[in-house]
C-alpha cells in the first residue's frame, strides 16, 4: 500500500509544471502542517521536496529523525526507510507501521548552492486507540485485605475511566472504600458482598472511543477448621477422622503426623481425602497413638489445627491359671489382662448368671474380689480370695476384662481336693437278683483326686481274680460287682465297697437281695360292659416283692372251654386303661388275671363270669368342647352347657368315637336349631333348624357354616349303626357378635342395599336431565340442544364459509323467540342455586351471553 502511495506522489510530481517563482529557496513536506496526526499500526510517507530556482544546486537532500539523526535506510523491509526519486530531487520518508516510537519531531534538510542551508520539519503525532494493558476478566480478592481490580489502559490521548458493579455506577468521590488510579480500583478491606461483576469503562473524549471491560471478582475466604476433640480409634481396626474445613474456593486438606513430621497421604495405611478432609487408617496400630495435623488450604491462605488421636486397644486376658488346692485350705486365683484404656476386672462362676462383686461377697464373707490397674501400662491385675475352701467352690469360672472397647473373657478351673464321699449314691434301692440272673453292685466314689476301689464280702476282700459267683470291674471312681448267686443263698447278704484317695477314705454298704414274681391281684370288678366290649377296674399286688410290677395279662375264654391251655390272652402296661375288645355279643366268657414283673408273671386270680350283652345302638357320641372332654365326674350337663365361638359365622364340631355296641357305626347324624333362653327355660325355634345332617362314620368333625352372629343354637350329635341311633348328644354354642350390623330378612322386610343404590343412581340421572332441559331453554346448550341441533342442522355451502352468518342474513334478529310451555315462558326465566338445590322462577330475558 505505501508503495502505491508513494507511485501515486511521484506520478504527481511529474506532472507538475516545474515553474518557481521569485521566492526565496525552502524545502515544502508533503502532507502540509506543522503537525501530522495519525493512529499507530498505520503507513505514512512524509515527501520532502526542493522549491529552489535551479534544482541542480541541492546537494545532501536528507531526513532526520526526532533525535537528529540521519535517516539513511533504503531497505523497504524496515519499518523506516528512505526513497528518492526524480533524480535525487525528492526524498520520501515512508512508515511501513506506525508506533508510539516513532512519534516526534522529522526534519528534512539540504545544501542550496553550497552555502545556504535549508531546513523544513513536521512532527508525527501517533494516536493510540484505547488498549487493554492489564485488566484480566476473573480476578480474585481475599475478604479482609485491600484488594486493587486491575485495569490498567493503554491510549493517547489519555482516556477518562469510571467504575461499575454489577451494573451500578461506584460512587467513587463519596466513598471511602474505593481509590481509583492508573492501574485499577483499589477496595479497601474486601467483603464478601465484594464480590461481582466490575465494569471498567474507558472514553476519550477527543476521539470519542468509549471501551468496557467485564471483570468478574470473586472474593476469596481463607480456609477456617473447626476445633477437634481428640479421636478415639480402636487397634486393628478401620478408623475415619473428618477435619470439618470451609474457605471460598474450598480448601484442599492434608494431614501431618506432628511426631515425624510425614505426610499421610504417601504412607502406606493411611489415605487422605483431599476433598473432604478426611483421614483414613486402616489397620489402626498401637504406634498410631499421636498427635496429627490438620492442614487446609486455598489460594487465600492456610489454616492448621492438632488432634490427639487415641488408639484404644482391647482387652485382652493372657493369665489365667487353674489352681487345685485341698477342701478346707485358703487360695486365690489371679487374673492378667492387658488393654487400653486398662481393663476392669471382674469374676463369674459359670453355674452362676452375676458375676462377683468388688470387696467381700454379701451372700458368702469368704469370698474376696479385688484389681488393681496400672494405666500407664494398660495392664489390670484381678484376685479372687477364697477363704477355708468348699466342695461347692469347685468349678469354671470365668475371667471378665471390660474397657470401653469391648469385653474379653477366659475360662479358669477351681479344683477342690476332698476325701471320698458317698453321697450322691446314699440312697441308692438295694440291687436284685433271682435263679441265674446276675445282680449288679455299683459302686460310685466321689472324690478328688479319684479314689481307688476295694470290695469286701462277709469281712474279706475279694480279689482281682474272678470267681464263678463274683466278678469284678474297675477299681475306682467307679467299680462294679456282678454277682450270680446259682441258687446259693449265701451270696444274698451285704458287700462292702471302700474308697481311699490321698486325703481319705469312706465306706458303703450294698445288699443283694432275691426276687420273686408278684402276687395274687387283689381286686377286678367290670366296670362298664357293652355288646363287644369291657373295661375292668384292677386293683394290682399289695406286695411288688422289690420289683416293679410292669404289666397285667389277662385270659379269657368261652364258657364251653375246659382248659385254659386254649385260652385268649391280652396284655396291658401296668397302670394303663383296661380294655379288652373285640368281644363276640350273648357270649358267656371266663376271666382271669396275673401281675408280671421282671422275674415272671405271678398266680393267676380275679375270676370273673360276664356274659356279653346284645348288640345295639351305638353308645352316645362324646363331644369334644375347647379342645377337651368334659369331666363327666362333675355335676355337668351336656344339654345346658353354653360354649362360645370364636366366629359369628361358623363353629367346628369334635366327637370320639362311641362304642359300636357289636354294630359298625356307619354314620352320624346331626341337627341344629335356634334357641333362647325364656324364664329359666331353653326353647328351641323349629321353624329355625336345619335339616338332618349325615356325616361319614371316617369323619369326626363337621363344620355348621352360614350361623347369625350373636345367636345360641341347640347342637344334637347321633352314632348311627345298622340297629338304629344313639342316643344324643347335645351341647349349646353362642356365636360371636359380628363386626358389622346384619340386617336379617323378617316378615316385615327392609329395602335392600341393591334397591337403595338403584334409587340413588335414578334421583341422580332425574336431576341431570331436568338440569340438561333447563340449560337448554335458558342457554341452548347442554346434550338435548346439541341432539336438536344435529337434527335439525343443514348443509353449509360455499357462501357460509366465505362470508359470516350475520353478513348473509344481516337482518336476522339475535333475540331468542321464548318458549312457551304450559303456559310458561321457559326463555324468560332465571334460575339459582343454592348450594342444595336449582331453582327456576319468572325474571327479566336472559341474554345469549349470560351465564346460569
Amino acid at each position: 500500500m505505501i508503495r502505491w502511495l508513494v507511485y501515486i506522489c511521484f506520478v504527481l510530481i511529474g506532472y507538475m509544471p516545474i515553474t518557481f517563482a521569485a521566492d526565496p529557496p525552502r524545502l515544502e513536506i508533503q502532507p502540509e502542517g506543522a503537525t501530522i496526526e495519525k493512529s499507530v499500526d498505520l503507513g505514512l510517507a512524509l515527501i520532502c521536496t526542493p522549491k529552489v530556482e535551479n534544482p541542480n544546486l541541492i546537494t545532501q537532500l536528507e531526513w532526520r529523525d526526532p533525535r537528529n539523526r540521519r535517516i539513511e535506510t533504503t531497505d523497504s523491509r524496515a519499518p523506516l526507510y528512505i526513497q528518492r526519486a526524480y533524480g535525487e530531487m525528492t526524498i520520501v520518508l515512508i512508515f511501513t507501521k506506525l508506533t508510539e516510537n516513532f512519534a516526534g519531531k522529522y526534519t528534512c534538510a539540504a545544501n542550496y548552492a553550497t552555502s545556504e542551508q535549508l531546513v523544513a520539519s513536521t512532527t508525527v503525532k501517533t494516536i493510540i486507540g484505547i488498549t487493554w494493558v492489564n485488566a484480566p476478566e476473573s480476578q480474585y480478592s481475599i475478604v479482609g485485605r485491600d484488594y486493587k481490580v486491575k485495569c490498567e489502559i493503554k491510549a493517547n490521548p489519555e482516556p477518562i475511566v469510571n467504575w461499575l458493579k454489577d451494573g451500578e455506577e461506584i460512587n467513587v468521590t463519596n466513598s471511602n472504600r474505593y481509590i481509583t488510579d492508573q492501574q485499577g480500583l483499589l477496595i479497601k478491606k474486601v467483603r464478601e458482598s465484594d464480590d461481582g461483576v466490575y465494569t471498567c469503562r474507558a472514553v476519550v473524549f477527543k476521539t470519542g472511543q468509549i471501551e468496557t471491560r467485564n471483570i468478574r471478582v470473586e472474593v476469596q475466604i481463607p480456609p477456617q477448621i473447626k476445633p477437634m476433640q481428640p479421636v478415639e480409634v480402636v487397634e486393628g481396626e478401620e478408623a475415619s477422622i473428618i477435619c470439618n474445613g470451609t474457605g471460598k474456593p474450598p480448601p484442599a486438606f492434608k494431614w501431618i503426623k506432628e511426631k515425624t513430621r510425614e505426610d499421610l497421604s504417601v504412607v502406606d495405611r493411611f489415605t487422605v481425602k483431599k476433598n473432604t478432609g478426611a483421614l483414613v487408617i486402616h489397620r489402626v496400630e498401637f504406634n498410631d497413638d499421636s498427635f496429627y495435623k490438620c492442614v487446609a488450604e486455598n489460594t487465600a491462605g492456610i489454616n492448621e489445627t492438632l488432634v490427639k488421636i487415641n488408639v484404644l486397644v482391647k482387652p485382652k486376658v493372657y493369665e489365667f491359671w487353674n489352681i487345685t488346692e485341698p477342701v478346707g485350705s485358703t487360695t486365690k486365683i489371679i487374673c492378667k489382662a492387658q488393654g487400653r484404656p486398662a481393663p476392669n476386672i471382674s469374676f463369674r462362676k459359670l453355674t452362676k448368671t452375676d458375676p462377683f462383686t468388688d470387696g467381700p461377697q454379701p451372700y458368702d464373707p469368704r469370698i474376696k474380689q479385688e484389681f488393681t490397674r496400672n494405666e500407664e501400662k494398660g495392664e489390670t491385675i484381678g484376685i479372687l480370695h477364697f477363704n477355708k475352701l468348699r466342695r461347692t467352690d469347685d468349678g469354671l469360672y470365668v475371667c471378665i476384662a471390660e474397657n470401653k472397647v469391648e469385653t474379653a473373657y477366659k475360662n479358669g478351673h477351681i479344683t477342690v481336693e476332698f476325701p471320698p464321699s458317698f453321697e450322691v449314691t446314699e440312697n441308692y434301692p438295694p440291687v436284685w437278683s433271682w435263679e441265674n440272673h446276675p445282680g449288679n453292685l455299683t459302686c460310685i466314689a466321689e472324690s478328688i483326686p479319684n479314689a481307688t476301689i476295694q470290695w469286701k464280702f462277709n469281712g474279706i476282700h475279694i480279689e482281682d481274680n474272678n470267681t464263678q459267683n463274683i466278678q469284678r470291674y474297675g477299681n475306682g471312681p467307679i467299680s462294679y460287682l456282678i454277682v450270680t448267686p446259682y441258687n446259693d443263698h449265701r451270696f444274698y447278704s451285704q458287700y462292702e465297697c471302700i474308697a481311699t484317695n490321698k486325703l481319705g477314705s469312706a465306706t458303703k454298704f450294698i445288699e443283694l437281695r432275691k426276687a420273686t414274681v408278684p402276687d395274687n391281684i387283689q381286686h377286678v370288678r367290670p366296670e362298664s360292659v357293652t355288646a363287644t366290649t369291657i373295661k375292668f377296674n384292677i386293683v394290682g399286688p399289695s406286695n411288688f416283692r422289690g420289683l416293679p410290677i410292669r404289666s397285667i395279662t389277662v385270659q379269657y375264654q368261652t364258657e364251653r372251654a375246659h382248659t385254659w391251655a386254649t385260652a385268649k390272652e391280652h396284655i396291658w402296661s401296668y397302670n394303663a386303661t383296661y380294655i379288652l375288645e373285640n368281644l363276640v355279643p350273648e357270649q358267656v366268657y371266663n376271666f382271669r388275671f396275673a401281675a408280671r414283673n421282671d422275674v415272671g408273671i405271678g398266680g393267676w386270680s380275679g375270676d370273673q363270669q360276664i356274659q356279653m350283652p346284645r348288640r345295639s345302638v351305638p353308645a352316645e357320641p362324646k363331644l369334644i368342647i375347647d379342645g377337651q372332654l368334659p369331666d363327666v365326674g362333675s355335676n355337668y350337663v351336656a344339654a345346658d352347657l353354653v360354649t362360645e365361638s370364636h366366629y359369628a359365622d361358623h363353629y367346628k364340631m369334635q366327637w370320639t368315637v362311641p362304642n359300636d355296641n357289636g354294630d359298625p357305626i356307619d354314620s352320624y347324624i346331626i341337627r341344629y336349631c335356634v334357641t333362647q333362653r325364656v324364664n329359666g327355660l331353653w326353647r328351641d325355634s323349629e321353624s329355625e333348624c336345619s335339616g338332618e345332617i349325615i356325616q361319614s362314620y371316617q369323619h369326626t368333625t363337621y363344620e355348621m357354616s352360614d350361623l347369625r352372629p350373636d345367636t345360641t343354637y341347640k347342637v344334637e350329635l347321633r352314632a348311627h349303626n345298622a340297629i338304629g341311633l344313639s342316643s344324643p348328644a347335645e351341647i349349646r354354642v353362642r356365636t360371636a357378635r359380628g363386626l358389622n350390623a346384619i340386617v336379617y330378612e323378617t316378615e316385615d322386610p327392609t329395602i335392600s342395599s341393591a334397591t337403595i343404590i338403584g334409587i340413588v343412581v335414578g334421583a341422580i340421572l332425574l336431576a341431570l336431565i331436568l338440569i340438561d332441559i333447563l340449560c337448554c331453554c335458558v342457554n341452548h346448550a347442554g346434550i338435548i340442544a346439541l341432539i336438536y341441533d344435529q337434527v335439525h342442522s343443514k348443509p353449509v355451502d360455499d357462501e357460509d364459509a366465505k362470508l359470516g352468518r350475520d353478513e348473509k342474513e344481516p337482518l336476522k334478529s339475535n333475540v331468542q323467540e321464548p318458549i312457551i310451555v304450559n303456559g310458561v315462558d321457559k326463555c324468560n326465566m332465571s334460575v339459582e342455586y343454592d348450594g342444595k338445590q336449582v331453582y327456576t322462577k319468572p325474571g327479566e330475558i336472559i341474554g345469549k351471553h349470560s351465564v346460569v
